[in-house]
């Protein structure tokens, strides 16, 4: 089984490299099939802008019961994961993987994965858009085919500079799992 691999960096640090997991698209060529039904490399969606407020950061840091003095005052950092208030607001969800019709029933999420590249703060003014990157199978061990959907969202700041990815891997089962 792979090892799963994280960045340990400060918050609001640029990561050298993202954290990975299973479905990186490099260990992925190995142990699947092509979808017949794969995206094209163009499929961003609409752009949505919001202004980042600190109330919100406050909010969400107390919401996920992270105490750290870096999400405070003036010059405070929005959590790793803040960019999920942002990402679920973009058309189509998910990076525009609602547009691939999957029985919501079945899927699982996999994996996320977030990459910054610039620190974000109150004041930020955040534009998202999101992509279907890929979609496979891979045949799975107790339930059947496994469909992988693999998304991703670009976040840029105010003076135009991408500021953050955020990648998800979504799982959908053929069917229950067997024993």
């Amino acid at each position: 089984m792979n090892e799963l691999k994280t960045d340990k960096g400060k918050p609001g640090e640029a990561s050298p490299s993202p954290a990975r997991g299973l479905g990186a698209s490099e260990e992925r060529s190995e142990r699947s099939e092509r979808a017949p039904h794969g995206p094209p490399e163009s499929n961003w969606s609409e752009p949505i802008t919001m202004r980042v407020e600190y109330g919100k950061i406050r909010e969400f840091a107390r919401a996920i019961k992270d105490a750290n003095p870096a999400y405070a005052g003036d010059a405070a950092l929005a959590p790793p994961t803040f960019l999920m208030t942002i990402a679920h607001w973009i058309e189509g969800g998910m990076g525009g993987a609602r547009s691939l019709k999957l029985d919501y029933r079945r899927l699982l999420h996999g994996e996320q994965e977030f990459e910054y590249l610039k620190p974000i703060r109150p004041g930020d003014v955040l534009t998202a858009r999101g992509r279907t990157k890929d979609v496979f199978e891979k045949e799975g061990k107790r339930g059947g085919k496994m469909l992988f959907v693999i998304t991703e969202t670009e976040f840029t700041n105010q003076r135009g500079e991408v500021a953050a990815y955020s990648r998800s891997t979504l799982i959908q089962t053929e069917g229950a799992v067997q024993g």
